[in-house]
């Protein structure tokens, strides 16, 4: 073979390497996208990619089942406005025709707003006391603004809402007939979050305080960079802070060593280190074992998914809330992840299990959840606005939006109407 033949099977051979290389990682991005939607956390919504907005086809006609009373919106109590319809003609043909009875119809109708100026003439005094000229407050505005608390209640719940800025802006306008700029709406949003800045920093404080605590974090990137919301949501309080660390960090300076209720969440390790009574999510744990038990052809991997399926249904549907109770499951868990397995996934699982042993069924022995649930409602829809927005733009946004989010979240627990919550605080006297 001559050397011109030489050099070209080796530049031949270089040309096909590269190609491997290419299409190799050519497969691992496509493994990765199709992980998305083959494992043990996809939501719901992305379970069926197939599907249009993931929804599962049902063959069950919609509505009631037959033979059930229909029901439909009912006559409202309070009726505004009285109006009589008299008859001449016939509206099809023409025709006169003769009264002969009459029915009552309801009709249910907005109209847009206005905005309403008002000019307050305010008088000013000297205080002797305190050495210096004094004057009224304006209870219906935030200090030093030229809008109204109706306002900023109305364009701060637009926002929380997933709205966006020009959205808010066009709102605004079609409706009350008032100019204003994003900019405004921004600051506007930005003065009521200082405003309850104190009053957020007390419902840290509050968490210490209840029996139940459920924590969940989500991605919520901050100009492209990487951020969390973070969720912590007891029985009465609502707790939801922005921070770039994902780390325990977080969980100590938000409820620290203080805190001696029980603690519900997933098995990210920031919070493994907390010396309070914990609940690991059984819905996380029982969603990847029956995943992995399904995808598997192992038979050593199916025996073990259904083994530690079993004890949770085991113990959740004989619950006894007794210390013994509690020992005798975590005796079983130890029976069966101390013994030798040789698939990586059982191993894999094992270090996880030993880890968290005595966390996993602490409701056998205290009244409690078997989930971390409430913490992830609390994030579902500020993940639907994330999509919307498609994240935060500044550091200050952030800051807006976990004050607002968390005093609304805190008296939606509470039972309250969160927007005449909002209204009565701001117009309670300092």
């Amino acid at each position: 073979m001559s050397n011109s033949q030489q050099d070209a099977l080796l530049k031949r051979i270089a040309e096909l390497e590269k190609t491997v290389d290419e299409q190799a990682k050519r497969i691992t991005e496509l493994e990765s996208k199709l992980a998305r939607y083959e494992n043990a956390h996809t939501p719901p919504s992305l379970s069926f990619p197939d599907l249009p907005f993931g929804r599962i086809r049902s063959n069950k006609p919609p509505g009631r089942k037959q033979g059930h009373e229909g029901s439909g919106r009912t006559t409202p109590d309070t009726i505004h406005r009285h109006a009589r319809l008299k008859l001449k003609v016939c509206p099809h043909c023409g025709n006169r025709v003769r009264p002969k009875s009459r029915r009552k119809r309801t009709v249910t109708d907005i109209k847009p707003g206005a905005a309403v100026n008002t000019e307050y003439e305010i008088e000013r005094g000297f205080c002797g006391n305190c050495k210096k000229l004094v004057e009224p407050i304006i209870v219906d505005a935030l200090p030093n603004s030229r809008f109204g608390i109706n306002f900023a209640l109305y364009i701060s719940f637009l926002s929380v809402l997933g709205i966006t800025l020009s959205k808010i802006r066009t709102i605004l306008s079609h409706d009350y007939y008032l100019s204003v700029s994003k900019g405004t709406i921004a600051n506007t949003i930005e003065q009521l979050a200082s405003y309850l800045g104190e009053d957020y920093e007390k419902l840290r404080l509050q968490l210490l305080q209840q029996h139940d605590l459920f924590a969940d974090e989500t991605g919520s990137p901050i100009h492209g960079k990487n951020a969390w919301l973070w969720a912590f949501i007891g029985q009465t309080v609502a707790y939801l802070k922005v921070d770039k660390s994902r780390g325990q960090k977080v969980v100590e300076e938000t409820i620290g060593k203080e805190y001696n209720g029980i603690l519900h969440s997933d098995f990210w390790n920031a919070y493994n280190k907390l010396k309070c009574d914990k609940q690991k999510c059984l819905a996380h744990l029982t969603r990847e074992l029956r995943y992995l038990k399904k995808k598997t052809s192992s038979k050593e991997l199916t025996r073990y998914c259904s083994k530690l399926l079993r004890l949770l249904h085991y113990a959740k549907n004989n619950n006894r809330q007794t210390a013994q109770f509690k020992a005798f499951c975590e005796q079983r868990l130890h029976a069966i992840i101390n013994a030798k397995y040789t698939d990586k996934d059982c191993q894999r699982f094992n270090k996880r299990l030993r880890r968290h042993a005595n966390e996993i069924f602490t409701f056998t022995e205290k009244q409690t959840e078997t989930t971390n649930n409430i913490a992830e409602r609390a994030l579902r829809e500020l993940i639907v606005i994330r999509k919307i927005i498609g994240g935060l733009r500044r550091e200050n946004g952030a800051r807006t939006m976990e004050t607002i989010v968390s005093m609304l979240a805190t008296w939606k627990q509470q039972g309250k109407d969160p927007y005449q919550a909002l209204k009565q605080h701001l117009l309670t006297p300092l």
